[in-house]
């Protein structure tokens, strides 16, 4: 057998769940799973043919093939999102992936290494450099920005610290903050000393530098320099050319230790800029305490590049939280949030022989606490493949095990060697023939492990993980980088597309491209959409047609597999902006195709893409800052149990996701399922958030409300009574007896029904808060059933406030004028005008509404839950059966 040459190897990093990476070589002619089986690293699969998927992993960095496999095994959607198959693919340059399983699952674990340390500098009272040199440097493989855990001599603990150097320096360096009392800091304080024997495991942590060419923030606090530091170093060495910028926070002038460090790494690093601050007031720093404290007071908006960055920050908890906050306030979702926190140790007497090690920080940090999550991978600051045993398929034939004829859809794969031992690896061909044993379709494959499932979809799940060492870990990648990933397969499919059919058209083919190139112009005027949803739909006919034409159906599915259509309906729904080339880009691919100019067509293809990307990413970042209230006051509904009605949309939502905000919990009452998604994506945000679906216009749908908010919290503090709204706009007369009974349900008895329901709770409570929306219309043109509901809304606050004021219970309104929402996902069966009449009576309406505003405009939904939240709140403690106009000025 001929061997193959070892010449040109690959190194490829695997990052389990638990933290724990490992290193092995791979030929660019071995799959990843081959090299890794070779080298006692058993990734979990079930095949070696890419037919089952079970070894479904993420790959973080690297080009590759990734060879062949089922559809079934990985979708196109997670192919474009970056999974792979390691028992398909081969490298095509170093690899980073992540893999769905912990260390001991694939019978492997962190190395251990022992030197000696050869650097012990005092850099200031609370900081010390520490250098180590292990005699087998070239077996120590890590990551820019990953850690290891150091044993602490003379001592049974040990301390977890990321490398500062880069991974190709022969001397490793760690910065350690001085704790007194940590076990660590005592033995630096008191007992190091150059020549010491210096044990430590690793690599660990899913925190390190990936390989893009997009802008970088690199965010460091205290000692979490370290890290930072090792990326500058890896980027300088590869000559990098990608913008970074650096924020450096310390607490005190003593703690700014890594000045010179990062002076000397960022002079020779191009396109490199930073920045540095102390919290301390009494610093000589020149951003100091208290207007300039802190990182985020250094971001700017330059440095955020519109969201199109990747930010890695390395932190105590409260800093990372802080940040976090900075960038939904600004409403920028960066491509990339990469973190780690960091947390106190435990005392040394209060660590028992088999702790799990722990980081020195400083004594004031502000720490969460660390709760151990063994097998979690920390991927949008979530856990994502949470370790399960995987289950033999139903049906699969009884088997013995000693019989060695092991196949897998109909292929033989290994003959056997009867009963006795199993066979080698062949060392020679770079395969594996399996042995030891796994079950698929009753036939023994490979050695069973606890596998790990995956969703169907590569998506972010909720709650930060937190390992056993104490390092917290994450990424936040938000739906930009999914939808980026979409485009770039549809391009990557359309390139493919182009091959099959340019010069091969007829003329009537090419026609018809025109023709639907054309039909996608009238939706978008400069760089704004004039219909983002008729744009949507006819861009989706003009990429179809492409796909169709190449009578390819393997090719046509994987397209349509993409769902991009389905992906813009939902991202451009209120988009208002367009990069202003993305229509025309259709025109010029169709001329392109008429020319036969291929080099043309694949340019405008792949800037199409980019352009399609941009807008994406804009209306993506404008939904962000749209849903996050402008006014917030922290902490104002902490410990309150709210519910509020019409939560799913318009001024009940933005109501709701102020309070929620402010620390209330949240009940959200609507009739409408879209209430279950607010719910959904409030509830992992902090205080408690259920949706309860109901219809109120009946005593027995706020019934049911009421009951399951005592049922969940025990009371109800707050009742927000938002549910209304004119459904016909026309002249009195005009109204039939049922539409007239249809405003009053909607309008009127929504209110009754649901105080009647709160009321009985608040007298038990001895407290209680009720907020009606009223409504300004209660003098105004072709709405008049309307206008006679909502002064029954005023009537009936200023009567339930006398009613139950010695109850303790206050009773308010608010009355808003017209005011500008986003056009509503469930209409309230307002009909369309089909005659002149009817439209001339609707645009009357409107154009009374803004005369008797004295401002002259509609208000924002903003505004409108200002006004709530402040009478629902405390600080309107002595305010009860007021109506309170929110119209411009217009007292209605």
């Amino acid at each position: 057998m001929t061997q193959l040459q070892d010449t040109a190897t690959y190194s490829v990093a695997l990052s389990f769940e638990d933290g724990v990476t490992r290193f092995v070589r791979c030929r660019p002619d071995q799959t990843v799973a081959d090299a890794s089986y070779r080298q006692r690293i058993n990734i979990p699969l079930d095949c070696r043919d890419g037919a089952c998927g079970t070894c479904k992993a993420l790959c973080e960095s690297g080009r590759y093939d990734g060879g062949t496999y089922i559809d079934d095994a990985l979708s196109a959607d997670e192919a474009a999102a970056g999974f792979v198959l390691p028992c398909s693919m081969r490298p095509r340059s170093d690899l980073v992936l992540q893999i769905a399983g912990t260390s001991d699952s694939a019978k492997t674990q962190a190395a251990s290494y022992t030197g000696t340390l050869t650097v012990l500098e005092r850099l200031s009272t609370t900081t010390v450099k520490i250098g180590i040199e292990i005699p087998n440097r070239a077996e120590l493989a890590f990551l820019p920005g990953q850690y290891v855990n150091i044993a602490v001599p003379g001592t049974d603990q040990t301390r977890s610290y990321s490398f500062s150097n880069a991974p190709d320096d022969d001397l490793l360096t760690f910065l350690i903050k001085l704790t007194p009392g940590g076990t660590m800091s005592d033995y630096l304080a008191d007992r190091a000393a150059v020549g010491d024997r210096i044990t430590f495991a690793g690599p660990n942590g899913s925190f390190f530098l990936r390989e893009a060419d997009r802008p970088v923030l690199l965010l460091a606090g205290g000692t979490g320099v370290a890290p930072i530091l090792s990326m500058l170093r890896t980027m300088r060495a590869a000559g990098s050319v990608r913008p970074v910028h650096l924020i450096y926070g310390v607490s005190t002038d003593e703690d700014l230790t890594a000045l010179d460090e990062i002076t000397e790494t960022g002079s020779t690093l191009a396109n490199f800029t930073w920045d540095y601050c102390v919290a301390d007031p009494a610093s000589t720093a020149p951003n100091k305490g208290p207007d300039r404290a802190y990182v985020t007071s250094l971001i700017e908006p330059d440095h955020l590049n519109g969201g199109d960055l990747a930010i890695y920050l390395c932190g105590p908890p409260p800093m990372v939280e802080a940040v976090r906050s900075h960038l939904a306030g600004s409403g920028i979702e960066p491509t990339g949030f990469y973190y780690e926190k960091f947390g106190l140790a435990k005392a040394a007497a209060a660590v028992t022989a088999t702790a799990q090690p722990a980081r020195d920080t400083a004594p004031d940090s502000v720490v969460d606490e660390i709760l151990p999550v063994p097998d979690a991978r920390a991927v949008t600051g979530q856990t994502m493949l949470p370790a399960t045993t995987f289950a033999a398929a139903a049906g699969t034939a009884a088997h013995d095990d000693s019989v060695v004829i092991r196949s897998l859809t109909g292929q033989l794969m290994a003959p056997g060697g009867g009963g006795g031992e199993t066979r080698p690896i062949d060392t020679d061909d770079g395969r594996l023939l399996p042995c030891g044993a796994r079950s698929v379709v009753g036939q023994t494959v490979l050695p069973r492990v606890e596998a790990c499932t995956r969703p169907d979809t590569p998506t972010g799940a909720t709650a930060p993980i937190v390992a056993d060492d104490g390092y917290q870990i994450g990424e936040e990648h938000p739906e930009v980088r999914e939808s980026d990933a979409l485009f770039e397969a549809r391009s990557a499919l359309e390139l493919g597309a182009l091959e099959l059919t340019i010069g091969r058209l007829s003329s009537r083919q090419l026609a018809g491209y025109r023709l639907l190139a054309e039909a996608t112009l009238p939706y978008v005027d400069g760089e704004s959409f004039v219909d983002a949803a008729q744009y949507t739909e006819t861009n989706a006919a003009f990429h179809d047609y492409l796909f169709a034409l190449t009578g390819n159906a393997y090719l046509l599915q994987a397209y349509q597999a993409l769902d991009v259509k389905g992906r813009m309906s939902d991202v451009l729904r209120n988009a208002t902006w367009c990069d202003p080339r993305c229509a025309t880009d259709h025109v010029d691919i169709v001329a392109a195709f008429e020319s036969g100019d291929r080099e043309a067509a694949r340019t405008l293809i792949t800037a199409h893409a980019a352009r399609s990307k941009q807008t994406m990413r804009r209306a993506m970042a404008e939904a962000a800052q749209a849903s996050t209230p402008a006014l917030i006051t922290p902490g104002r509904f902490t410990g309150k149990v709210v519910v509020i009605t019409g939560a799913a949309q318009g001024i009940g939502e933005r109501t709701a996701r102020r309070i929620h905000a402010e620390g209330g919990t949240v009940v959200l009452a609507d009739r409408c399922e879209l209430v279950k998604e607010l719910a959904d994506e409030l509830a992992p945000q902090g205080s408690p958030a259920i949706a309860v679906t109901a219809d109120l216009e009946h005593s027995e749908g706020a019934d049911t409300m009421i009951e399951q908010a005592i049922a969940s919290f025990g009371r109800v503090d707050v009742l927000i009574n938002n549910v209304g709204g004119a459904i016909n706009f026309k002249p009195f007369t005009e109204f039939s007896a049922a539409e007239i009974r249809a405003e009053i349900d909607r309008s009127l008895m929504t209110t009754l029904y649901s105080c009647r329901a709160a009321l009985p709770a608040m007298v038990r409570q001895g407290r209680g808060v009720i907020v009606n929306i009223s409504s300004a219309a209660t003098r105004g043109v072709h709405r008049i059933p309307y206008s006679a509901a909502k002064g029954g809304i005023n009537a009936i606050t200023a009567s339930l406030a006398m009613e139950y004021a010695e109850r303790g219970i206050r009773v308010v309104a608010t009355a808003p004028g017209g005011t500008a929402a986003p056009p509503r996902r469930i209409s309230r069966g307002t009909p369309d005008p089909e005659t002149a009449a009817q439209q001339a009576w609707f645009d009357a309406h409107i154009e009374q509404t803004v005369e008797s505003s004295l401002l002259k405009r509609y208000g924002t939904l903003d505004e409108q839950a200002a006004a709530i939240c402040f009478l629902a709140s405390d600080e309107a403690s002595y305010i009860t059966g007021t109506v309170l106009p929110v119209a411009g000025g217009d007292q209605g």
